[in-house]
């Protein structure tokens, strides 16, 4: 009977063993080094400067031990306003809904969600994670993540993860990071910074696999915040950068129509010759946490240079396409709403090439946001309107000749 116990005891240990394995953080075999430059420099006043989360165009940087949270204007890096939070040693703050946060306090070893009360957090629940230290914090839509660090005989890192009610849901060690501190999600993956080796890893929180890496400008690199092609960052008494991260190949869209193939011919029915109606297209691909999708199609091969045939934005995210024959009209029943073209017109203007064959591409972008547009706006509207914003984007291209 001993034995068997002893047995029985050791397959346990092997399965726990296996369990635990599942549940770790690791570089994935092909983790590339991915290609950034700094777009700005943002100076803000020097502080112990920890987590960073973005609403609309403020910055809210928390300021670890004794520090205010401040909220800032992301273009001059003016302080607007401080916030007293809940403690005294907030590590990270991340918006749940509208007037409604969930903040760290290292030293209280708690997560609390609160909600602002004139210039100071009020909390409404709390929940501790000792003997862990929280640190970064990011909510994705339904769950909440937290880098915990527990010190000891070596400090041990895990990513909590949590559900609306931050209840733990399930413990994720993190293997391959040394240090790590602050988060950021985008829709699609996680970012986590490296206080050690001023390094952002993205996440992918399917697998809990590391898929990318972007060295950082920041000494000690603490808070971090991905928005749209941009990232924000800071460090231990350091600046603002704003950062663009320039290889982001992975992140396409798939766009197709079954009326015609990419690169092949467009039929006469959705041109000038024809019925003039728009023709129906398909994609697949809009990153998760997309709040809205919008449309470009253009002619790069007109004889006055770039004719815009359709511009539309405020798309549902959660529409895999469009139909044939979109209405000509400013709005449309499902919420978004069409531009005009190079000729004036609203909503989808037909391919009508004087002469030659042309190339019509429809482009498909996946926004964090939705955007404040009146219906006559142009493509450059749009584009402008877009920066920083774009998930994930993808095109289909079709040819065609009278």
């Amino acid at each position: 009977m001993h034995k068997l116990t002893n047995l029985l005891l050791i397959v346990i240990f092997l399965l726990a063993g296996k369990t635990a394995e599942a549940e770790e953080l690791v570089k994935d075999k092909s983790c590339p080094r991915l290609e950034s430059k700094i777009v700005k420099r943002i100076h803000i006043p020097k502080k112990y400067h920890e987590g960073l989360f973005l609403d609309g165009n403020d910055l809210w940087v928390c300021n670890g031990e004794g520090g205010d949270i401040w909220v800032v204007d992301n273009l001059s890096g003016e302080v607007k306003q401080q916030i007293k939070p809940i403690a005294d040693f907030t590590e990270a703050i991340t918006k749940k809904s509208e007037g409604l946060y969930f903040t760290t306090e290292w030293k209280e070893k708690k997560l609390y969600l609160a909600r602002v009360s004139g210039d100071r957090l009020e909390a409404t629940a709390e929940t501790s994670v000792a003997p862990a230290h929280p640190a970064g914090a990011v909510w994705t839509g339904d769950k909440l993540y937290v880098i915990a660090w527990t010190r000891g005989m070596g400090t041990k890192f895990d990513l909590l993860e949590f559900d609306g009610d931050m209840s733990l849901l399930r413990t994720i060690h993190i293997k391959d990071i040394q240090e790590p501190c602050q988060m950021s999600w985008d829709g699609r993956d996680l970012w986590i910074s490296s206080w050690f080796d001023k390094t952002i890893y993205r996440v992918d929180p399917k697998t809990f696999k590391i898929t990318g890496q972007v060295a950082s400008p920041a000494d000690r690199t603490t808070g971090i915040c991905r928005n749209g092609k941009y990232m924000y960052l800071t460090g231990t008494y350091s600046d603002l950068y704003k950062i663009e991260i320039l290889q982001e190949a992975d992140m396409q869209i798939s766009v197709t129509s079954n009326a015609f193939k990419n690169g092949g011919m467009i039929p006469a029915k959705y041109t000038c010759d024809g019925d003039e109606v728009s023709p129906p297209l398909s994609w697949s691909g809009v990153p998760s946490g997309a709040m809205s999708v919008a449309l470009i199609s253009d002619d790069p091969d007109a004889p006055n240079g770039d004719w815009v045939h359709w511009v539309m934005f405020n798309i549902p995210p959660d529409e895999d396409g469009l139909p044939e024959a979109v209405p000509a009209e400013a709005r449309l029943a499902n919420g978004a709403a069409q531009g005009i073209g190079t000729g004036g017109e609203t909503g989808y203007a037909s391919p009508c090439p004087p002469s030659g064959t042309h190339r019509y591409y429809f482009k498909v972008y996946a926004l964090d946001r939705m955007l404040d547009l009146g219906p006559g706006v142009t493509k450059a509207g749009l584009l402008k309107a877009m920066e920083g914003h774009i998930l994930a984007k993808g095109e289909l291209m079709g040819r065609y000749k009278r």
